[in-house]
């Protein structure tokens, strides 16, 4: 059995030093975390989990406040996720989960007054996934899986309707590295990572297509501490738009390049 609570306090303040405004907001929030882990025989797992968490009116990276952020309260995200984990071998994992993913108290412009913001939307995520990671083979490393997600505004705002998808959450995703041991000294690594289409922004008028890249990597041991490392990103030089801050300001990913590095102490796998 799994149980918490967590305190959090946010006392946000912000000066604008050209007009010598003094903006501030404080909130506490309590979140609570509740989850279950059985395990019917020894390689097997099986859990239920259930939290919340916020986010302040500043939003993810607390940079700062405006006149209008400033009467904001925070959105509240409420998981609820069930799960298998499976040791097959000694070295090799598999796992997955189905979860929903509740968000409430989204952020629209009040149609009466544009100074103001009505937090009367919610959005919902219902998603699953399946991994894949450890040896299958005493030189063959593998880390990967997939992922459905199926997200949509539950509440109407002015800014969506009721069952518009939310931008920038694909409903199909892939990856996979391969790292293959061909010398105790070198190595070498193939992945590919593969994302269905998404739209730009709430209103869903603008789509960003999917895409398939594939990256590719060389390593060799010079030391036991020491190793070298060439990457090769967008093997294939794929043209694909990674993400959008709106409908008219697109990403592009980057394009086919080549890198290079010494890292010293360097033994985990990279993706």
């Amino acid at each position: 059995m799994i149980a918490g609570l967590r305190f959090d306090h946010f006392d946000l303040q912000y000066r604008d030093n050209r007009t010598g405004r003094n903006l501030r907001r404080i909130d506490n929030f309590i979140s609570p975390r509740a989850g279950i882990v059985f395990k019917p025989i020894t390689p097997l797992s099986v859990y239920a989990n259930y939290s919340v968490s916020y986010l302040p009116s500043s939003g993810d990276q607390f940079s700062s406040l405006t006149a209008i952020t400033q009467q904001v309260k925070p959105e509240r995200f409420s998981n609820y996720e069930v799960g298998v984990k499976w040791d097959v071998a000694r070295n090799l994992s598999l796992t997955t989960a189905i979860y929903r993913l509740d968000r409430t108290n989204t952020r629209s412009i009040d149609p009466n007054d544009p100074t103001r913001i009505v937090q009367t939307g919610s959005q919902r995520n219902n998603g699953f996934e399946i991994g894949m990671n450890g040896n299958l083979t005493r030189a063959w490393r593998v880390v990967g899986g997939y992922a459905y997600q199926d997200s949509f505004v539950t509440s109407a705002t002015t800014a969506a309707s009721a069952g518009a998808q939310v931008a920038q959450v694909p409903h199909h995703s892939f990856s996979l590295w391969n790292n293959y041991q061909i010398h105790p000294r070198l190595s070498a690594g193939l992945g590919i990572l593969n994302r269905s289409d998404m739209f730009a922004a709430i209103d869903n008028t603008v789509v960003l297509p999917g895409y398939t890249r594939v990256n590719a990597a060389v390593f060799f041991s010079v030391t036991e501490r020491v190793r070298l490392q060439a990457n090769v990103d967008n093997l294939f030089d794929t043209k694909y738009y990674i993400n959008a801050d709106n409908n008219n300001n697109i990403s592009p990913g980057r394009r086919g390049a080549f890198g290079s590095g010494l890292r010293p102490g360097f033994k985990d796998l990279l993706m």
